[in-house]
């Protein structure tokens, strides 16, 4: 892998980390709670998709939201369409929302964020080979001569 890919590759995870938390943080200190209206659910067909819920709510200051999300918990009940769920929202930008049941943790934003200083760790330990190869080639005498003594 090259290492500049690597890096930019690092940057990306280390990005991704910091927006989730970031909303974790957001909604942590400043959620709001509402009653949200389940209008579809989609079941993913592969294992590279997740499920997600369509809902809609209104916040406390009277704007009506419309989105899906992936953080919402789908047991202890499963959720279905026309179910009341409670989401917990931003008010100053309530399209960062989730179920009020998924918690706020930070462990998408650890997951990212040790993949991003893994990734980097990884693309400068691959620029070691190439500047220390230079060191090994050269042979410096040692300051220790050994001369066999016979006696």
């Amino acid at each position: 892998m090259g290492i500049l890919a690597g890096l930019l590759g690092a940057t990306a995870l280390a990005l991704i980390a910091i927006t989730l938390a970031y909303d974790s943080h957001v909604l942590a200190t400043r959620g709001q709670v509402a009653d949200a209206v389940v209008l579809d659910k989609i079941l993913p067909k592969t294992s590279k998709e997740a499920a997600r819920i369509t809902v809609r709510f209104t916040t406390k200051d009277g704007r009506q939201v419309e989105d899906w999300t992936e953080s919402f918990v789908d047991h202890d009940p499963s959720v279905h369409e026309g179910d009341t769920i409670r989401v917990l929202y931003d008010p100053d930008d309530p399209a960062i929302f989730q179920d009020a049941r998924w918690g706020n943790d930070y462990t998408g934003s650890a997951v990212f964020g040790a993949g991003a200083i893994g990734l980097a760790g990884y693309s400068l330990w691959e620029l070691r080979p190439a500047r220390t190869a230079r060191h090994r080639t050269k042979r410096r005498p040692s300051h220790r001569t050994h001369t066999p003594r016979h006696g």
